[in-house]
């Protein structure tokens, strides 16, 4: 058990010269063509010995604590909460990002508004000019794929960001949802009519039978 402890506190220090030799390598630190007593040794001497230096580090790197230590690593990282995490965090964040005090989101907004107040004025207009409309928002939101790519190329004409990405997040959420929720609640307001208007029809028909009787019901009586 001794010399098991023993072997892992070797290797660990091994471990914590190769991090450190490493650090001063990336930060241009590096003591590699240092002399230990303090003198430049020439890279041709340098060269002359890295092979029995290169197979030292490799024989560090082949220990099995490497593998523990990244595995570590990685398990902290993967732990750590970057960014949001639950379904309202993502929602907030979303809506964060968007400047909404921009032009083009203002003109967006306001087109909404417009396309909300047309479909209140048509809901018990002709139905040809509430099918029409309808359309009309079904054809801007089957082009959403195409006005997506125009804006990812054209931002920075009317954006301060691109909001265009490939995926089309902010075109669903921000453009196609409001439209899709508005046909949906003008055609439930064409089946409530349709609906209502077959209830009137049948009552008509059950009256226009129940007048039709009454009139046979007096021819009858006359006769009499």
């Amino acid at each position: 058990m001794a010399s098991l402890f023993k072997s892992l506190s070797e290797d660990m220090e091994k471990i914590a010269q190769v991090v450190e030799e490493g650090t001063k390598i990336i930060f241009g630190k590096s003591s590699l063509y240092d002399d230990p007593s303090g003198e430049n040794v020439d890279s041709n001497d340098l060269h002359d010995g890295d092979e029995d230096g290169f197979y030292d580090v490799a024989d560090e790197m082949d220990s099995p604590l490497m593998g523990m230590a990244d595995s570590v690593i990685s398990d902290i990282m993967s732990s750590q909460n970057v960014g949001p995490q639950t379904t309202m965090e993502n929602i907030q964040a979303f809506f964060s990002a968007i400047t909404w005090g921009e032009p083009f989101i203002r003109c967006l907004l306001a087109f909404h508004m417009v396309v909300i107040v047309t479909a209140y004025i048509l809901i018990r207009k002709d139905i040809y000019l509430r099918m029409g409309f309808m359309i009309f928002l079904g054809i801007i939101v089957r082009l959403a794929e195409q006005l997506n790519q125009l804006g990812n190329s054209r931002w920075r004409d009317f954006a301060t960001q691109n909001y265009f990405d490939k995926n089309g997040i902010f075109m669903g959420i921000v453009i196609c949802a409001p439209l899709l929720v508005i046909c949906f609640v003008m055609l439930v307001s064409l089946i409530q009519e349709a609906k209502n208007l077959l209830v009137d029809v049948k009552k008509m028909k059950i009256q226009a039978k129940e007048n039709a009787k009454k009139k046979t019901a007096e021819k009858r009586k006359k006769k009499d």
